[in-house]
């Protein structure tokens, strides 16, 4: 789910938005031929593949299809809306633009005996879709009823140009690193084979930047039972996205991807390794973050988080109608009766529904002393507290809580309205650590709280209702 939860998912969600402007309220392309429609849908849905693939090419299928769209417009509110949809492609792809440089040394990395070839995996999906989408367009020419294939043929092709161009550029990215000079960083790493794991302390030595990436050659694993970490010099931006050469004594460690997620932890400088969960000082409970209701509370006293129920409601029948007007249009789209619209309508509303129900309404926590219980997308389960819990939050929404056997990913979204009684991110990380650490002072404890699997409620059935009667009367 979290890939959907990036800054490219405003590309297709943009797209989702102009596409119902474009075809349900201004009526679709002024050409009447039935290929307009068809090639016009493509270009709509290219952006929206692509951005995942490669931004830079997203932009530029963005802006082609807007230049295509401008004369097949019925009037001024359609080109607005698709040159908008290439605006907001425009800007994601910015997201690129490399930072400023290090205020660090630079110097060239050591000259590798050879470059490896790197992105082999998008170098032959695109290759393979632009098979696929000349196949398309020469079934559509001997084929009148293939015509509908035209979208699904564009939007193979313009994948295609991503994925190509993404291995391109990683290509030409690896021959940059070793062309130009590079920050300079002294760290600590660990060898694996074909993977190095990289620390790089801090100035105060308390915490460390730590990331990983894959190289071409394998290293062998340490005979020794406990893993440690070599001094090392590291040539690049440590930063996700980024490409970085490792030097570890003589060994040249030559990337074939490019650096995962950098987090920042907790740093032990005598053994050069994070610290131990249990002894990190950041699972400390933050007095300004604890709520007076939890600082006051029973220790033996359930207490509940769930998203809060206007935002959960909003997400839902935005989901729900969403799913339902984009298929119905597609539906009509194809010249399918209106029997199949409504139906088509009902299957995606209700899909819709369904999952928005499992991800916004259905989750919850509950706590005490004894332990945590929570109800998820799928499962539910009770945990006890154990020495080696924890719990952090990681920026994007989302608390992490290691407890039992079990680890929990919970939904905190930013409390909406403001005045919501939902607790953010920070208060319930704080909530959570505070009874932890008031259960390791307790003896007997209690069991985990019970929590029950709640059921869907009527008013969904009720929308879910109300969204198929909306969607037969919208799409005409």
């Amino acid at each position: 789910m979290r890939p959907l939860l990036r800054v490219e998912s405003t590309v297709p969600a943009a797209g989702l938005v102009t596409f119902l402007l474009v075809f349900g309220l201004f009526g679709g392309p002024s050409d009447p031929a039935p290929a307009a429609r068809w090639v016009g849908l493509g270009v709509l849905l290219t952006p929206a593949l692509t951005v995942y693939a490669q931004r830079g090419a997203t932009a530029w299928a963005a802006v082609l299809g807007a230049v295509l769209w401008t004369p097949l417009a019925t009037g001024f509110p359609t080109v607005l809306a698709v040159w908008a949809y290439a605006a907001v492609a425009v800007l994601v792809a910015r997201l690129d633009t490399p930072p400023a440089p290090l205020p660090v040394p630079h110097r060239r990395p050591p000259p590798p005996y050879a470059l490896p070839h790197v992105a082999a995996p998008a170098e032959a999906g695109g290759f393979a879709l632009l098979v696929l989408s000349a196949a398309g367009v020469a079934w559509v020419a001997v084929d009148d009823a293939a015509v509908p294939w035209l979208a699904v043929t564009i939007a193979a092709f313009g994948l295609g140009c991503a994925l190509l161009t993404r291995a391109v550029r990683a290509q030409a990215t690896l021959r940059r690193l070793f062309n130009e000079p590079q920050p300079v960083h002294s760290v600590r790493a660990v060898e694996q084979e074909g993977y190095v794991h990289v620390l790089i302390p801090s100035a105060d030595g308390r915490t460390a930047r730590e990331f990983a990436f894959d190289v071409a050659e394998p290293e062998p694993v340490h005979d020794e039972d406990d893993i440690h970490t070599e001094a090392a010099v590291l040539y690049g931006d440590p930063r996700p996205g980024a490409w970085c050469v490792l030097e570890v004594g003589e060994r040249l460690h030559v990337p074939v991807g490019p650096v995962g997620p950098v987090i920042e932890v907790p740093y032990d400088v005598v053994e050069g390794l994070p610290r131990e969960i249990e002894d990190d000082e950041e699972q400390l409970v933050d007095p300004d973050s604890l709520r007076p209701a939890d600082r006051d509370a029973n220790a033996f006293q359930p207490r509940e988080h769930r998203i809060s129920p206007r935002r959960a409601w909003t997400a839902t029948t935005a989901i729900g109608l969403g799913a339902a007007l984009a298929l119905a249009e597609v539906v009509r789209l194809a010249g399918l009766p209106r029997t199949a619209v409504i139906v088509v309508a009902a299957v995606a509303g209700a899909a819709g529904f369904e999952y928005a129900w499992r991800t916004q309404l259905r989750p919850r926590l509950r706590w005490h002393v004894g332990g945590v219980a929570s109800v998820g997308f799928r499962e539910r389960t009770r945990q006890p507290w154990a020495t080696d819990s924890a719990i952090v939050h990681d920026d994007e929404g989302t608390v992490v809580l290691t407890a039992g056997e079990a680890v929990l990913t919970v939904p905190v979204p930013a409390p909406w309205p403001s005045r919501s009684h939902q607790r953010t991110a920070d208060q319930l990380v704080a909530a959570l650590r505070d009874t932890r650490i008031r259960a390791l002072e307790i003896s007997p404890l209690p069991p985990p709280p019970w929590i029950d699997a709640p059921r869907r409620p009527a008013a969904l059935f009720v929308l879910w209702a109300a969204t198929v009667a909306a969607t037969t009367l919208i799409v005409r």
